[in-house]
């Protein structure tokens, strides 16, 4: 089984601008904290980093290498699949303006011109875009798991057995709230901060590419920006303001482009 998409590229912030790898450990990703000379993630000095890069400076995308996708939920791992044909598309902009299927002519992650898709909340939209969308499961590591909350939560640990209770809770919420109970706390992994972003890309190509259906809706979002609007997280959301890091959307963003530039129209 494969237990982790492997990347060759820096992470990108929510412009598409690269970041620098740190000189002392394994964090990709750069983000410097308000009123500090230190990077968020791994807590080294900016200096430690390779390559720092303003978010104003213009800069070309890192590809990320294409990816397989998979029609239904696989009896093996989505990471070891062949590619499948698209099924019928089925767009659901709303009342964002209407955007293609194709393939883009560049490297670019959405149109700065286009209304942005803002999701979160269940009732709303793209909710299924949210780690919490529950109906999406998919194999990794030999087993199902319910959400991409669940994995997401689990691989906190190293330890199997915690990563298992994990898998079985009956929701992504208790999931959620697990791995913070003091209990579980202080078994997670000392190296999660640098490595989070590349297990949050092996969950989000598991689900997307596990359902046809769901990949379809992401590929129709293109060009627009997706965001993931709440006050409850400034770095996978925008902080509710605009202001925070809007990973997730950043790696779903990343995941289209890749299957759009991979799948066959």
């Amino acid at each position: 089984d494969v237990q982790t998409r492997t990347t060759s590229c820096f992470v990108k912030d929510t412009q598409g601008v690269p970041r620098g790898r740190c000189q002392r450990c394994s964090c990709e990703l750069y983000g410097l904290g308000q009123h500090s000379s230190r990077c968020e993630q791994c807590q080294h000095p900016a200096t430690e980093h390779q390559h720092v890069m303003d978010p104003s400076e213009n800069s070309q995308v890192v590809q990320q290498p294409a990816s397989s996708t998979s029609q239904q939920l696989p009896e093996t791992d989505p990471l070891n699949s062949p590619n499948s044909p698209n099924s019928q598309p089925q767009p659901r902009l709303d009342s964002h303006s209407e955007g293609g299927t194709g393939a883009p002519n560049s490297n670019q992650l959405f149109d700065p011109k286009e209304r942005p898709i803002n999701f979160y909340h269940r009732h709303e939209p793209y909710y299924e875009f949210t780690n919490f969308a529950e109906g999406y499961p998919f194999k990794l590591l030999g087993v199902q798991w319910p959400t991409s909350e669940h994995y997401f939560q689990a691989m906190k640990f190293t330890d199997s057995t915690l990563q298992e209770k994990v898998r079985r809770l009956a929701a992504p919420r208790e999931a959620f709230q697990f791995t913070r109970e003091a209990q579980y706390s202080q078994y997670v992994r000392r190296d999660w901060a640098c490595v989070k972003m590349d297990e949050m890309r092996t969950a989000l190509f598991a689900k997307f590419s596990s359902h046809e259906k769901l990949k379809q809706l992401l590929l129709d979002s293109y060009p627009h920006q997706l965001v993931e609007h709440t006050c409850n997280d400034r770095f996978w959301g925008d902080g509710g303001d605009g202001t925070g890091q809007n990973m997730l959307g950043a790696l779903l963003m990343e995941l289209r482009l890749d299957l759009l530039q991979t799948t066959k129209p």
